[in-house]
């Protein structure tokens, strides 16, 4: 059994149909991770809408950490961020790979990695960081 790299608590893996790749592994996450000195709750390679108009290749998010505390919950993860690889169509995964890779890993880590130092007002509330690609634009990054 492979041991789980300690940048993640959780790892999760869709099965994908014919015609749709992940465009970068688990591996190639994980160093992307150590390199920025990042953690998050989760990693999941997720199959996505299998659409491949507006493609959410990667994605990481923060959710509030303002809880409700009914009956003295005590259900806050020490590493709330979710981070999430999308597959895209198999003809598109070698340039999109390369972009990841020479790129837009780097950025998602790095926002990753500040996240949780944020201050307790931006940690108070949902925020996202989101690459999108458009086969007619290419590349977009959406984060709040």
């Amino acid at each position: 059994m492979r041991e789980e790299p300690a940048v993640w608590q959780r790892y999760d893996r869709d099965k994908l149909p014919q015609g749709w790749a992940y465009p970068v592994g688990r591996d190639q996450v994980a160093e992307a991770l150590v390199f920025a000195r990042a953690t998050v709750g989760s990693l999941s390679f997720s199959a996505g809408t299998l659409r491949p108009d507006d493609l959410y290749v990667l994605r990481v998010y923060w959710p509030s950490d303002a809880k409700a505390r009914y009956f003295h919950s005590t259900d806050f993860e020490p590493y709330p961020l979710m981070l999430s690889v999308q597959a895209v169509p198999s003809s598109l995964r070698l340039p999109i790979s390369k972009a990841l890779r020479d790129t837009w890993l780097e950025q998602a880590m790095e926002w990753a990695r500040h996240a949780p130092r944020r201050g307790n007002a931006w940690t108070a509330s949902d925020h996202h960081w989101n690459l999108i690609y458009r086969p007619d634009t290419g590349f977009i990054v959406d984060a709040g």
